[in-house]
């Protein structure tokens, strides 16, 4: 892992792409038997309908049988017993004035005069002795008979429904009339309502299951859609972060490449500094810019010593260092640059006492303060204010960097800290600046975040373990 860049290099054989999620087989298939149910529940609902209506008019239809079977009943009284009492017609008479009652194949009126075995026709045609017998015995009013009896009669082969009456002609003499109707017509429109109720089912069912099945076509296109979409953002990603981790791989190579080759450099500044320092000992202006010069030039082989150790994985150094001395020597390092944009700096501490020391690398912790602080100046506009607060909470060192500049976004600060990312015009930053920061942090066992602020500005933070918990884990 090139630890200069922060990437870790991935091949597209070890990073399989995210798969969409499909529709599973088997919630399709219970889909279909859910439907399924729920149509055949309609059906029966319907089909229970049918028949409740059906029963509902065969009863009305016996009450019908009933009321003219009593009807009958009254006449033939009428005509045996008389006005005054007396009979006034033989029974054979009485039973030939009730046939114009009768309609063929659709009515049949039946007799069961006393001493009889059971019901006659009205032209003394005997029937089944046993025939309604039974009804009789119970007193009913109606009963529904069976096809085969309703044939027997002379009707179509259909259910057939018997009204009943009786009155008494003299004491113990009990007569009883019994008119038997085809249901013909109430059975075929229960069939015809079966036929209506099963043809709506049928269509209704149909179209539902039509339309879950272009809906779950379209459904499973859109998430073949998705998958192809997600398949594709995934190579794309990755094909970037392959190309971001190449690049900061080529550019960790050309750093180190750099910084061995500025080592001669900077040991020839720092050799004629030594020597400029010996020949202006009189001059008191001179001998300092000299000093500088060497003091400007170790600093630069420490930290190019420093980077090329993050980028070999080498441990920084666990020095017990000071965070107001780290935030003093970031700060003298800068104070041109605020100076030239007319740019506030202040150095804020939460408490008058001495804070936590921390452990670690002076100048690498300094160069990640520096970093933070040219940020901030650069995103200040003329004369902005950068504040560069320290504090300590839960065994914990707080560096904090606000700016009152134009801020920076919830996106672009989620990408603040990858390589070769800046928000700065182009020509103006090379994007790894925050990358390298990051680094020193996490080489120092410690964390870098970066955040808008509501009133506008940028916070940015290092946090830092307090030197015994650092030491806790072996430094």
């Amino acid at each position: 892992m090139d630890r200069l860049a922060g990437v870790q290099m991935v091949t597209p054989m070890n990073d399989p792409a995210p798969i969409a999620p499909t529709w599973p087989r088997s919630r399709s298939a219970l889909l279909v038997i859910g439907t399924l149910l729920a149509v055949l529940a309609i059906a029966g609902l319907s089909m229970w309908d049918v028949k409740r209506r059906h029963t509902e008019s065969m009863e009305d239809f016996g009450q019908h049988q009933e009321r003219l079977a009593r009807s009958l009943a009254t006449n033939l009284e009428t005509h045996l017993t008389g006005a005054d009492g007396r009979p006034a017609a033989t029974l054979a008479t009485a039973l030939a004035g009730l046939q114009k009652h009768e309609q063929p194949g659709a009515l049949v009126a039946l007799v069961w005069p006393p001493g009889a075995p059971g019901f006659m026709t009205l032209t003394g045609q005997p029937t089944d002795p046993q025939f309604l017998r039974g009804e009789v015995q119970q007193g009913l009013g109606s009963a529904r008979l069976h096809r085969d009896l309703a044939v027997q009669l002379g009707l179509p082969p259909r259910a057939a429904v018997a009204g009943m009456a009786h009155f008494q002609a003299a004491p113990g003499q009990v007569y009883w009339v019994a008119v038997v109707a085809t249901a013909l017509r109430a059975r075929d429109r229960e069939d015809e309502a079966s036929w209506r109720a099963l043809l709506a089912v049928t269509v209704a069912a149909g179209a539902v299951l039509v339309l879950g099945g272009v809906a779950l076509h379209w459904q499973r296109q859109e998430l073949r859609t998705q998958q192809a979409l997600a398949v594709e953002e995934a190579r794309r990603r990755r094909e970037a972060e392959l190309e971001r981790a190449s690049r900061a791989a080529t550019l960790g190579t050309l750093a180190m490449g750099i910084t061995h080759e500025l080592s001669t450099p900077l040991g020839i500044i720092v050799g004629r500094a030594e020597q400029l320092v010996t020949r202006l000992a009189a001059d008191e202006r001179g001998l300092r810019s000299a000093q500088v010069i060497q003091e400007q030039a170790v600093r630069m082989g420490q930290v190019i010593r420093g980077i090329l150790g993050l980028v070999r994985d080498q441990a920084p150094s666990a020095d017990r260092l000071s965070p107001a001395d780290l935030c003093r020597g970031a700060m003298a390092l800068v104070w041109h640059r605020f100076a030239a944009t007319e740019t506030t700096l202040r150095h804020e501490t939460s408490t008058d006492e001495p804070l936590p020391v921390v452990r670690g690398e002076r100048h690498l912790l300094e160069q990640a303060l520096v970093n933070l602080l040219l940020n901030a100046c650069d995103a200040c506009p003329a004369h902005g204010q950068v504040v560069l607060r320290v504090c300590a909470s839960d065994h914990q060192v707080r560096f904090v960097v606000t700016d009152n500049g134009v801020g920076i976004s919830e996106e672009a600060a989620a990408r603040a800290m990858e390589p070769f990312f800046t928000t700065k015009p182009a020509g103006q930053g090379a994007g790894l600046g925050l990358a390298i920061t990051q680094e020193i942090v996490k080489s120092h066992r410690g964390s870098l975040h970066i955040r808008p602020l509501p009133e506008g500005g940028t916070c940015a933070e290092i946090v830092l373990p307090q030197a015994e918990e650092t030491a806790s884990h072996g430094h």
